[in-house]
């Protein structure tokens, strides 16, 4: 496939509502006004609602990414990555989830993929700018640490694009610590050519 500047990508920042997908997946308990949603299997998980707000996520980051290093991204080989390894986020490798205002709009996500026996890597954290400062951010952050412990893993390792800024403050807030670029992240492997432009963390747990 062609790669896919972050220019010809499109996102209308439109409101995302669809009662019948929030009605789908495990709720788990959340944020005051927010439903959260973590998935047991691909048949529930809402693919049209979720692929539009992935593509929303790796338009925003193809953006930062183009800004910081002049480099265009293949955003289109990197969703279809994902979701042909939906299975690496899915339990028992891993978690998947979506989350919901109280008013039904679709707001974050954010996924834990299995990378080894002993390593989780953190994947796809997005909330949306208006639930941001909510601290709903965190939450999704904080809530998979948790699920790595409880999948075994010993050390989670996490990348973000050069350019984004809150990302590794709230990494720092947590406890990840700078590394060298790794060789087993899913960003480097789908798109080696995107490992300059990223940054990488690891924490260990």
């Amino acid at each position: 496939m062609p790669q896919t500047s972050a220019q010809n990508l499109s996102s209308d920042n439109s409101l995302i509502f669809d009662v019948e997908a929030m009605a789908q997946g495990q709720e788990v308990p959340c944020l005051k006004g927010y439903v959260a949603k973590r998935f047991q299997s691909e048949d529930e998980i809402p693919h049209e609602t979720a692929n539009e707000f992935l593509m929303e996520y790796i338009y925003t980051q193809a953006v930062v990414f183009e800004r910081a290093t002049g480099v265009s991204v293949d955003a289109a080989e990197h969703i279809r990555a994902f979701w042909a390894h939906i299975d690496r986020v899915l339990p028992p490798q891993g978690n998947y989830y979506l989350i919901w205002s109280d008013q039904g709009q679709l707001v974050g996500t954010a996924a834990l993929r299995r990378v080894d026996d002993a390593t989780g890597e953190m994947k796809h954290l997005y909330v949306r700018p208006e639930a941001r400062g909510t601290g709903l951010g965190r939450w999704l952050a904080e809530r998979r640490i948790q699920d790595a412990q409880s999948l075994g893993f010993k050390c989670l390792i996490a990348d973000t694009v050069r350019g984004n800024v809150e990302m590794p403050a709230l990494y720092a807030k947590l406890g990840f610590k700078e590394t060298e670029p790794n060789e087993i992240g899913t960003s480097v492997n789908v798109m080696p050519t995107v490992a300059a432009g990223l940054r990488f963390f690891r924490k260990e747990i």
